[in-house]
Formats: structure tokens, sequence, C-alpha cells
């Protein structure tokens, strides 16, 4: 049922988003050319997407080796994404060819043809999120799954801040005839300089930089030589507005939160202000635009974070998740 539901969830995003969206990525076929030869590939087809994060997709493809004769063929490919819910797009990384078939040919220019195409693959794919959608199997039948309700790492902070959370492990890939590299599993722009092994992150209308992703970070004074090619690759179009560097803003330097898991952010505008909610024992912020309460008969706070309760004694400690029918929790869902 939940599977259903994030399905249908996601037919529901695509009505509310205009057709431009499909501008963004260059459609189907493609067509990569190497010294070795030419490859044009032809619509996928998606198996499965598992969690909406390892995907598995099959494809059809012509390869013409640079004096030879055209070849079709088809693959099958596994990948993990990365979903960029603002711009629509998927960024598939981490590609892998598990299986190709060559119909025309026998085994020994198979072989020869697999290695060949097998060159062609590139490290990172841009795709809609429309289009991966369209491509997916329509479920039957979904069998029920269980619910987690593991709280985020929520971070406190009584100062300007950004949460850096990349899903998992960062994946680097490397952006061509540059030195730069950049994390793919992260909806921020963040890159690698690898001749200085220093890290440029993008933080609203400036630029902040770190030896290693955990910090510390500061405000960077200068980019790396080959930033400047960025703005030329629609990829990477929007950092027009900040390469070259802008002038520096006078403003604090945020404070940045590195997480590989689940996260969350807490700001504050200072210590915490609270103003008594009538005919209750509830207290809430006020100078956060996060829903924080206190419940001041046990000193508990609750936050509101993707439509779940969590509650902790210490706000920089551990967070549990609400259970709505336990008191004193009934106040809330009330």
């Amino acid at each position: 049922m939940k599977c259903i539901k994030l399905f249908v969830g996601l037919l529901a995003l695509l009505l509310a988003v205009s057709s431009s969206t499909f501008a963004q990525d260059p459609g189907w076929p493609r067509k990569l050319e190497k010294p070795g030869g030419t490859v044009i590939a032809y619509q996928p087809q998606v198996d499965e997407w598992k969690d909406f994060t390892d995907i598995t997709w099959r494809q059809a493809f012509q390869v013409t080796p640079t004096g030879g004769k055209q070849v079709i063929g088809a693959a099958t490919f596994t990948g993990t994404t990365n979903v960029d819910k603002d711009k629509h797009m998927v960024v598939i990384f981490g590609i892998k060819v598990i299986h190709t078939n060559f119909p025309s040919l026998d085994e020994a220019a198979s072989a020869k043809m697999d290695q060949l195409f097998k060159s062609f693959v590139p490290e990172v794919v841009t795709i809609s999120l429309e289009r991966v959608v369209a491509y997916m199997p329509k479920p039957e039948s979904v069998s029920a799954v269980n619910i987690k309700n593991d709280p985020p790492f929520i971070f406190v902070n009584y100062s300007p801040a950004i949460l850096l959370s990349v899903d998992g492990e960062p994946v680097l890939a490397a952006i061509p005839n540059t030195k730069l590299k950049f994390v793919v599993n992260t909806q921020w722009a963040v890159f690698l300089d690898t001749s200085k092994s220093q890290y440029y992150l993008v933080a609203g209308p400036r630029w902040l930089t770190a030896p290693d992703l955990h910090g510390p970070w500061s405000a960077a004074t200068t980019l790396p030589k080959d930033m400047e090619k960025l703005p030329k690759d629609p990829q990477w179009a929007d950092l027009k507005k900040v390469i070259p560097l802008p002038a520096q803003s006078n403003g604090p330097i945020p404070k940045v939160f590195y997480s590989t898991v689940p996260a969350e952010v807490i700001l504050f505008d200072g210590k915490p202000v609270y103003a008594k909610i009538p005919q209750t024992q509830l207290l809430y912020a006020t100078n956060t635009d996060n829903p924080f309460f206190l419940y001041s008969p046990t000193n508990e706070y609750y936050y509101l974070a993707a439509g779940r309760w969590f509650r902790s004694q210490d706000m920089q400690g551990k967070w549990t998740f609400v259970l709505p029918q336990l008191e004193p929790e009934r106040a809330f869902f009330r």
C-alpha cells in the first residue's frame, strides 16, 4: 500500500509540473561519439526503482565502430539515483552494465562489441523525473511494508546555519576537461578541487570552502580557475550568478552541519523564546520557523518533522518518535 501511495504521489507531482521540465534533459535517442565509434541509445525501460534509490533498466542501442558496420544491441543496467525535487531531475550514478546482447553477432564478436559499448557508458546520467516515472512498470499489486519511524538526526543552532545532507557516503564524479569533481548524491552544489584537495560549496550568494566535508568551513576568497568553465555547461547554468566570485557579504558565515543520514536543523534567532498556548500547558517557540513546542509539566520538547512528532528532554540530545494516543501527546492532536 505504501508503494502504491508513493507511485500515485509521483503521478500527482507530474500533473502539477509543466512540460517545460522535459526541456531540461535531451530526451531520446541520445548520441554519443568517441574516437572508437558512435552509439545511439534509445528510450529506456525501467524494470525496478527500489525505494526510489536503486534502479534497474533495459535499453536498446546502435553501435557503429569507427570504419565498421552498425550493430543493433540491448543492455541491462543498474545504478543509484538522487532526486532533485526542486528541479524535478533524477541523477543516476554508479552505473553498471550487467548484461549485453548482440543478436546478429557470434560469441567472439559479441565480446568485442560488449567491450566497445561499455567504454561509452557515462559515469552519470541525468533524466527528468517525469520521464523516469513514465518508463516505470505500473504496479498491479504490492505487498504491505512496515513503516519506519526512526527519528532523524536533529541539529539545533541559534544563528544562521545550513544542512549539507548527502545521501549516504559521498559519491564524486569527474567534470570533463577540468580538475574538478562534484558530489553527485546531494542537492547542494559541492565541488572538489582535486589539485588542492579542497571542497567548495555554494551557500546562497556566497562560496564556502573546507579541506573536508566535515569542515571547518570558511568564506572562500578565491575559486579554482576551472570553475570559470562550469556556467558554460547547461548542468551548471545556475552558477552564473556566483561565478566569478561575487563581492563578499558582510553577513555572518552560516554554520554547516554535515550529515550522511536523514537529518533536520532547527534554527532559532538567538536563544529560544516561548509563548504560552491558552488553555494548555504547552508553549511554542516564537523565534524559529520550525514547529517547536515545550510541554511545561515535564519540560519536554516536541518537534514536527515530515509529518511526524518527535520528543526529547534535551533539544541537543536524543529524540524519539511520539505515539499520538499517549498522554501528554494528545494535546497536539485534538
